[in-house]
């Protein structure tokens, strides 16, 4: 005869039971939401923008690239971008001040524009390692003209900061959108050679106070450049002024 205690005891194994198998679906759930840094994960974070390849392309068609340098080499004037491709305000200016710039000053041949690699927000992602392999990569894109177009479209499929979501996948996406060619890029894109390059960056940014990003040097091409200071995001008039006095 089953007794009442019996009764009892079978009701509070079967209410431990569900309270288990909640506890371990819970968990389970939590961990393929998380998906623990997995390429999954970064990718439903990343805010793709629509057609980043044929924006890139309509602002930079048919102006030279030489390596880290947009524009044209006897360009009076030259303002150099310290920038780091996962920091949120330098892609602020890169799609606000500067298109403007490039399509009023550097496509008329009197401004060129060069990229300086400077780490900031990545140092809370990834690291020097991925630094390093990220710049590298736009580097590698410079080899081919392309660099400009590089940083343009990462920078429009910027993910949020501090999230690591830069892996090869990644890059790869953002090579193939910037329109290089694919195989000599993967050749070229090895960090170590380009070590010494981003090094040099990082050393001017230094010694000229540079400490954040984005920041930019302006001076004549070949000549003394200065800090550009209280400059917008998105607005080129305090750019405009400084070119005009050079000019």
């Amino acid at each position: 005869m089953i007794t009442k205690m019996q009764v009892v005891k079978e009701n509070k194994l079967k209410c431990l039971f569900v309270l288990l198998s909640l506890a371990l679906l819970i968990v389970v759930v939590t961990l393929a939401a998380s998906g623990g840094g997995s390429t999954d994960r970064r990718q439903a974070v990343i805010p793709h923008e629509p057609n980043a390849a044929r924006r890139a392309f309509a602002l930079l068609s048919g102006i030279p690239q030489h390596g880290s340098i947009l524009g044209y080499r006897k360009a009076p004037v030259t303002l150099q971008f310290f920038g780091d491709l996962q920091c949120e305000m330098s892609r602020q200016v890169m799609l606000g001040a500067l298109p403007f710039l490039i399509r009023h000053w550097v496509r008329s041949g009197k401004l060129r524009i060069r990229f300086r690699s400077t780490e900031t927000d990545t140092k809370r992602a990834g690291g020097v390692l991925e630094f390093r392999e990220q710049q590298s990569a736009a580097l590698a894109a410079g080899r081919q003209g392309k660099l400009w177009s590089f940083i343009d479209v990462f920078y429009r499929e910027q993910g949020p900061e501090n999230t690591g979501y830069v892996d090869e996948a990644f890059l790869n996406g953002i090579a193939a959108k910037a329109g290089v060619e694919m195989s000599q890029w993967e050749e070229d894109r090895d960090p170590v050679p380009w070590y010494g390059r981003i090094e040099a960056d990082e050393r001017l940014a230094k010694t000229t106070g540079v400490i954040s990003t984005p920041s930019f040097l302006i001076g004549p091409t070949g000549g003394a450049a200065w800090p550009l200071r209280h400059f917008a995001l998105e607005d080129s008039r305090v750019f405009d002024e400084a070119i005009r006095e050079l000019l």
